[in-house]
């Protein structure tokens, strides 16, 4: 495992960018466009690695990074799927084509590395991006609960 926070960054910038660019054609034409086995692995890869740190971390600085971008992860999924909830009420609104351009870099920076998972649920992006956000949530406690019980054994009475 890597050794320090500058590390860990870089892994992961690499490996989000590697899962983004093998999901990201599909992830844009879903539904017309097929999740085929490479977009699978590279989603099941990217969870791994997340998962691989909620277990393994152990810098603070480097839990404080993984947690950060999984409570990101759970806001950018609802936002995602707000948007996409009122989009079809408010379709061709002025203000809501502002805000509805907030969600294309939070869906493509939180819910693509997932979007393999999709050849199973087979739902909207919007849906998607909403299953995506509690996966990122449910790391996010689990982030709390390893942070609490590394705190716990560090403490000296």
């Amino acid at each position: 495992m890597v050794r320090s926070t500058k590390q860990y960054v870089a892994l992961f910038v690499v490996l989000l960018l590697a899962t983004i660019s093998i999901n990201a054609w599909p992830a844009s034409l879903y539904p017309d466009g097929s999740i085929g086995l490479l977009q699978i692995v590279a989603s099941f890869g990217w969870l791994i690695f997340l998962i691989g740190s909620v277990i393994l971390v152990r810098e603070e600085k480097t839990i404080l990074f993984v947690f950060n971008y999984l409570r990101l992860g759970f806001l950018a999924g609802i936002i995602v799927y707000l948007v996409t909830f009122f989009e079809r009420y408010w379709l061709g609104e002025f203000w809501f084509d502002i805000i509805s351009a907030i969600q294309y870099p939070f869906y493509y920076l939180f819910v693509v590395p997932l979007f393999g998972f999709n050849a199973w649920f087979d739902v909207l992006y919007g849906q998607f991006a909403m299953f995506a956000g509690f996966a990122y949530i449910l790391l996010a406690i689990g982030v709390s609960v390893r942070y609490k019980r590394l705190e716990a054994k560090r403490l000296r009475y």
